[in-house]
């Protein structure tokens, strides 16, 4: 036995599944068009009177080919939804502090401007300034981590002072210095671009009721905290305090705060800090700073006051600041605290409600991962979605913990048939846990051993409805539609164990205590023994055929299915998307990354150890087939196909188009033809080396002739055992 694995779940399919098939629910079934258009990035605001609701959606056009942000009013009344308007992007819905209405971003088409909505939905410019700076993946356009079309930014960044009398706000102006010869650093950071850099400088302003206008700061656009969070502002009484990455050529090097003052008009340095401040975090009722502390069955919720006392709350099997839970809320009066959470054995999304001394959690079996609640915290309306459940509106009452459905989101996706999802904990050989979920096949028999995939994504695997942070182009209920068990897996949770998250602060900080060797063991190998202990439990119970076992992942989950298809001989084919990482051919950047995992570059004494991890170094030792999708074509990417190549292991590499010669996809496809083309592509390539079948729906005809080319070329060094009855 290689592993354990909590089987109560397990046991509780088979149970109500003994007569040979589970029970089947009236419904449809899945199609690639529902999980391309499953609604997502949710903002929701309510009005000061409580009657409406503003919210926002991005959605995907497939007849336009393009995803699109759709901004709709929701009269809590009547429970109808209106929607307002579809634009190219719509972001950062703020409630106007008079309580007329909204402010929020809008991109009609031109530009990324800030807008007023009222509760009748009209829509008017509040403030419109020169949009010369395009960010995106195009020509000409400054670079940004994010996933969309290209747009053109009149205004980047928004918010109001509570007593609404001043609007701080961001823009961008192309920078008026001249382009020089690059050195040094400067060529090694454009080593994954396609086209030259733009420089471009975020202008942080703020202006009065009275339309008087300054510029309080002006960053280059590097500066990630001016860039991504407008200067992550926080409002006082005497003005606006803000924060700015310093750079080693200013007078400190790590975060700056600042206070700019209302009746000055001007800002002085107040602190200087080495860590990067947690976005959105409230205070807590006490007035200190929040904190989940400790780790595995010790984890427990703080907080610390000012002079050092601490309020405890209690071990708790949640964690906050997590930027995937629906945020944080302090009451109007300060006595009390809403927080997002996200729980650690079954993973998914819910909150807890602090007052005093005392913690109230409300966990649902599903997620609540967007919220807007009352000032005084009494109630709010949020979206909850799970794995099985379709996004829908849900009233929520905190202090009573009570939860009332208001509205679907999505009539399309709720009229889908659900299948059966799972949640689960393995503990590999190793003692590390992970946790997910399986989603069985429709119809499954407990008679027939059946192909399976597992689906990795860092920390993704949890309760949210066909979500693409996990899924990326890989379909998982067109799998199980199929006929695979399909294994949504999550790394070890460094939250587990306190060497395992210090593992991970040396590899995003660069060389420590523990070593190399240590953190690629923990990091990565440890990941594989997950794998292999999972399928290998699942084997034993007669419930996945051993001999066809697939695995797929994107970036993080492409780090570990290209070590996992050269450290293991379990798998029987591989996708991997969009990812280069431990390439020796990345090696520059980031640097100190690299060091802490390999001990220094790839080349002299360090080379034995890339060449125990590295992909492309242990092309020949890989047992199955292997796809690369890529927005990009990064170069550790294109060595590592050339390496199967060479080592006669069957590989495909596929680079996806932009809108037009002059863009490209992003990490996280936005162009529905490709998400749709790169779903039919995984779910042919699997069915090909898996099942020996050729999928029709592959618009790719020649596919399969290369594959079959590619097979017969290939003599695997790696043993297969027969299974039972297969499906």
């Amino acid at each position: 036995m290689t592993g354990s694995i909590r089987l109560w779940p397990l046991l509780l399919l088979v149970g109500l599944a003994n007569s040979g098939t589970a029970v089947a629910e009236e419904g449809r079934r899945w199609t690639l068009e529902d999980v391309v258009t499953v609604p997502a990035e949710f903002e929701l605001s309510l009005a000061s009177d409580g009657k409406s609701l503003a919210y926002l959606e991005r959605r995907a056009d497939l007849q336009k080919n393009e995803t699109v942000s759709i901004l709709h009013l929701f009269d809590l009344r009547s429970r109808a939804s209106r929607e307002i308007l579809r634009a190219a992007s719509a972001e950062q819905l703020r409630p106007l502090p008079n309580g007329t209405g909204w402010s929020l971003l809008l991109d009609r088409g031109d530009e990324l401007q800030l807008y007023a909505l009222d509760a009748e939905g009209t829509i008017k410019p509040l403030l419109v300034r020169d949009a010369k700076v395009t960010v995106g993946q195009t020509e000409g356009a400054l670079f940004a981590v994010r996933s969309g079309a290209p747009r053109r930014i009149g205004i980047l960044y928004h918010d109001w002072s509570p007593d609404g009398q001043w609007l701080w706000y961001a823009t961008l102006k192309p920078s008026s210095e001249p382009a020089n010869v690059a050195i040094d650093d400067a060529v090694v950071s454009q080593r994954n671009r396609r086209r030259a850099p733009v420089r471009a400088i975020v202008e942080l302003r703020i202006r009065s009721a009275t339309g008087e206008d300054w510029l309080v700061a002006s960053r280059p656009s590097g500066d990630r905290l001016a860039f991504y969070y407008g200067g992550h502002v926080e409002w006082t009484d005497e003005g606006p305090r803000y924060q700015l990455e310093q750079s080693d050529a200013e007078r400190a090097d790590g975060i700056g705060t600042f206070s700019w003052s209302f009746v000055t008009n001007a800002s002085r340095p107040i602190q200087e800090s080495s860590g990067f401040p947690a976005i959105g975090l409230v205070r807590g009722p006490n007035g200190g700073t929040l904190a989940s502390e400790g780790f595995g069955r010790t984890l427990a919720l703080t907080e610390t006051h000012t002079d050092g006392r601490k309020t405890h709350y209690g071990r708790q099997p949640y964690y906050i600041g997590d930027p995937r839970s629906a945020g944080n809320w302090l009451s109007g009066d300060g006595l009390s605290a809403l927080l997002g959470v996200r729980t650690t054995s079954h993973p998914r999304y819910g909150l807890v409600l602090l007052t005093g001394r005392h913690a109230t959690s409300l966990i649902r079996p599903g997620s609540l991962t967007a919220c807007d609640f009352r000032e005084d915290l009494a109630w709010g309306i949020c979206v909850e979605e799970g794995l099985n459940q379709a996004p829908r509106f849900v009233r929520v009452e905190p202090k009573d913990g009570r939860v009332q459905a208001i509205a679907p989101l999505s009539a399309a996706h709720d009229s889908i048939a659900p299948l059966r999802v799972t949640p689960h904990q393995w503990t590999n050989r190793l003692g590390y846990r992970s946790t997910g979920f399986i989603v069985w096949p429709r119809n499954y028999q407990t008679s027939s051993r059946y192909p399976a995939i597992i689906i990795t994504h860092g920390s993704d695997a949890d309760e949210r409805f066909a979500n693409v942070d996990l899924q990326w182009n890989y379909p998982a209920q067109l799998f199980a539609e199929r006929g695979y068990v399909v294994i949504l897996m999550n790394d070890p949770s460094a939250r587990q164990q306190a060497e395992l998250w210090h593992a991970y602060m040396i590899w995003s900080g660069g060389p420590g205590t523990l070593g190399p060797e240590k953190l690629r063991e923990l990091i990565w190998i440890n990941g594989v023994y997950s794998f292999e202990d999972a399928i290998a439990e699942l084997a034993s119970e007669g419930i996945v055929d051993p001999d066809r076992i697939g695995i797929a992942g994107y970036s993080r989950g492409s780090q570990m299915v290209n070590v996992a298809m050269t450290q293991s001989e379990m798998f029987r084919a591989a996708s991997s998307g969009d990812g280069n990482y431990l390439e020796p051919a990345s090696y520059s950047d980031p640097k100190d990354g690299y060091h802490a995992v390999f001990g220094g570059p790839p080349s002299g004494r360090y080379l034995d150890a890339y060449r125990q991890l590295s992909p492309s170094l242990r092309a020949d030792r890989a047992c199955a087939p292997v796809l690369q999708q890529m927005a990009s074509p990064f170069a550790g990417a294109i060595d590592f196909y050339a390496a199967l190549r060479e080592a006669k292991v069957p590989a495909q590499i596929s680079l996806y188009p932009g809108e037009t010669t002059a863009t490209d996809e992003t990490h996280l496809f936005h162009i529905p033809s490709n998400r749709l083309r790169a779903m039919q592509e995984n779910l042919a390539w699997f069915d090909f080396w898996l099942r020996d079948r050729r999928d029709r729906d592959l618009d790719d005809r020649g596919a399969f002739d290369r594959w079959a080319k590619m097979a017969a070329q290939w003599k695997t060094r790696c043993v297969q055992t027969r299974g039972a009855e297969r499906r």
